[in-house]
């Protein structure tokens, strides 16, 4: 296996698309109805709870895109928690700011479930997702929201550390199933250029390739 295909940038999505909303911890102490009061079923598309002032704390119903939720807003109106499903049926949480700007969101999106933690300006900069088949990783992002680190573990045990510019991934450190570290520099149109390795007889090797990706020196 060339280190090419070692330290092969093969991408996770971590920060899948929120769909949704929300949900809080908080827990709410039941009342008590008469049963003879109390209606066996009600249908609605929407349901509102409002405060003694007739301030809408409180949505249950469909949004415009198919989604069912529950919103908790606080006493000035903001958006501050929900729990959504979306019609694909992909189910969604999150905790918002006093701004209504997402802080905490986590979900199942397709077969990755992830969580996002986001700055005051509702700019992801941190994730954690497990695909379906297994694999794991941590996505660490820069103020822009582009993503400057990634921790990926595949499901053969492998794992893969990268680091990134603004566009692109430019150092790869790795270490195979079997044991065998690795470690590549990338240029800026993503080319390997130069790398280290340590194969399976202990003998180590620096390779340099240029602007073609192709091998111009090596060592030994």
């Amino acid at each position: 296996m060339t280190i090419k295909e070692r330290i092969g940038f093969v991408t996770l999505t971590l920060a899948a698309a929120f769909i949704g909303g929300a949900v809080s911890g908080h827990m709410f102490a039941a009342s008590a109805v008469g049963a003879a009061s109390a209606p066996k079923m009600i249908t609605a598309q929407k349901f509102m709870l409002v405060d003694a002032n007739g301030k809408t704390r409180g949505v249950f119903g469909l949004t415009s895109r198919g989604v069912a939720q529950v919103a908790v807003f606080d006493g000035t109106g903001a958006l501050r928690a929900g729990l959504g499903v979306a019609s694909n049926g992909g189910p969604s949480l999150g905790i918002f700011g006093k701004d209504g700007k997402a802080r905490a969101e986590i979900g199942i999106n397709g077969a990755v479930s992830r969580i996002v933690l986001s700055d005051a300006a509702g700019t992801a900069q941190a994730s954690i997702g497990v695909a379906g088949d297994g694999q794991s990783g941590i996505a660490l992002m820069d103020k822009q929201g582009n993503l400057r680190a990634t921790m990926i573990v595949a499901p053969d045990g492998a794992p893969t550390l990268r680091l990134s510019d603004q566009n692109r991934a430019r150092v790869g450190l790795d270490v195979t199933a079997d044991g065998l570290p690795g470690l590549a520099m990338l240029s800026v149109d993503g080319k390997t250029r130069a790398a280290l390795t340590l194969n399976g007889d202990g003998a180590g090797a620096l390779t340099l390739f240029d602007a073609a990706g192709k091998t111009a020196s090596s060592v030994p």
